[in-house]
């Protein structure tokens, strides 16, 4: 690490001297403009363009379709490449109907170019645009609807119902993506503006964001099984899923909300609450003496599905309590 001390020009200015090796390798020279970011953190990001950087990437599939090729391109997008070039010797049709899947499955790309044997896929959403504190919230509103439809469909027998959740799914996904492609931006110091959310932040905020995606992979599995069985349940179980279908949402706005503002004594007062319910949906297994198989089936996954959806939201409030900490220290005594 090099060091510099501060000098005095004047009589208010300070001076700082750059790196000859960085200035050289960058071209600075006499009337060079630097743009500097500040961060949050008192950190200064120095840099000669003032633009996005463009990334680009190039990917040889091979003989890659399926899910070997939706994983590479899924990681490039993650790893930040505002240009992909996709490539093969002899490029199959089922390869760009994959690419094609993929690419409308992800929030910015889009397919600019196409030939016999390349096909280039550009990012087109502005580095500006990914404001993570709004995926979040989106992510959010999503998953609380998934949860509350997915019971209902449950409830009610509607199978029409239970599939529309498992569609939105798939936007969960899009918006978790799009948070982890933003860290790695913000890592890459220069594609994000630094003021706008500092990593420490951003890193917590992609933590957040697989979790309530995992609680939306849980809202799927039930949405599933409404969708598939025709029992008819009985009214105290009925009681207890409407219940909780109220408790899950209200602590899933609970935690993105402690988030948001780092506030750890509430979150340990939720990660408290959620102990005390966790037993409530442990007791859906064996709260009826029914021995009908169907109806054993539906409780079983429930019981593990609502018990999982309450360990994701645990962990989000742990991450609160772990942001609150990295943010504002504890002064040693």
């Amino acid at each position: 690490m090099d060091t510099r001390k501060v000098q005095r020009t004047g009589k208010s200015t300070f001076i700082v001297s750059l790196p000859k090796s960085w200035a050289t390798k960058n071209g600075i020279a006499a009337g060079s403009i630097i743009y500097i970011n500040q961060g949050d953190n008192g950190s200064l990001t120095l840099s000669t363009d003032r633009s996005e950087r463009d990334l680009r990437a190039k990917l040889d599939l091979g003989d890659k379709c399926g899910e070997h090729l939706v994983r590479d391109i899924i990681g490039c997008y993650v790893g930040g490449y505002r240009t992909l070039e996709v490539t093969s010797n002899r490029m199959t049709s089922a390869q760009k109907k994959d690419l094609h899947q993929i690419v409308n499955k992800l929030i910015g790309p889009e397919i600019l170019e196409e030939t016999i044997n390349k096909v280039v896929i550009q990012d087109l959403l502005s580095s500006e645009e990914l404001q993570s504190e709004r995926a979040l919230k989106r992510i959010k509103t999503v998953v609380k609807s998934m949860i509350q439809d997915s019971l209902t469909a449950l409830l009610t027998n509607n199978a029409e119902l239970a599939n529309d959740v498992i569609l939105r799914d798939n936007d969960v996904d899009r918006l978790n993506l799009l948070i982890s492609r933003q860290f790695t931006e913000i890592l890459r110091s220069g594609s994000v503006k630094q003021e706008t959310l500092n990593p420490i932040t951003a890193f917590n905020y992609m933590q957040a964001a697989s979790n309530l995606e995992r609680i939306a992979d849980h809202a799927h599995r039930i949405a599933e099984i409404a969708s598939q069985s025709d029992c008819i349940l009985p009214k105290d179980l009925k009681d207890e899923l409407a219940s909780m279908e109220s408790v899950l949402g209200s602590l899933i706005d609970d935690s993105i909300s402690q988030l948001l503002q780092t506030n750890s004594d509430k979150a340990n007062e939720l990660i408290d609450k959620i102990r005390e319910i966790q037993k409530q949906a442990q007791a859906i297994a064996n709260s009826s003496e029914t021995k009908d198989k169907s109806e054993m089936l539906v409780r079983l996954v429930l019981a593990a599905s609502l018990e999982r959806m309450l360990d994701y939201i645990m962990n989000i409030g742990e991450l609160t309590i772990n942001l609150c900490h990295a943010m504002y220290p504890v002064e040693k005594s």
